[in-house]
């Protein structure tokens, strides 16, 4: 009897959803998603996959993303409260790292950087 070559496998070079334990996950994910009458259900995964997975929900439809991605874009644009989807987005946009000083709360900070790599700003 014949034995193959056991492969190592570098999964520093396999992509996010082939690596070891990733299917014990999903399984684990899968169990607690059934208590909750909920199924994964895979959307393209292009950059755009949040929105595709919320016209899915919304229509049935994820091709309809583009739609849901404008409105939300313009949501933001018409001078809403910034949070941290702005700040993670203003630190990520500009390669700095962002703290936001607020009185009696405690500050925020988008540590996108290594601090040798990028400024810190304070605001």
């Amino acid at each position: 009897m014949a034995e193959g070559k056991h492969q190592k496998i570098n999964s520093d070079k396999l992509p996010h959803w082939k690596k070891p334990g990733r299917e014990r996950d999903i399984s684990e994910l899968r169990a607690e998603l059934d208590v909750l009458g909920l199924k994964i259900v895979q959307v393209t995964p292009d950059g755009n996959c949040f929105f595709r997975a919320l016209a899915d929900q919304l229509e049935g439809n994820e091709d309809k993303h583009e739609k849901y991605r404008n409105m939300v874009v313009r949501f933001i644009k018409e001078g809403n409260w910034s949070g941290h989807v702005e700040l993670q987005a203003a630190s990520l946009a500009t390669h700095c790292n962002i703290c936001i000083h607020r009185h009696g709360s405690p500050s925020l900070y988008a540590q996108n950087f290594d601090v040798h790599e990028a400024p810190q700003i304070h605001l």
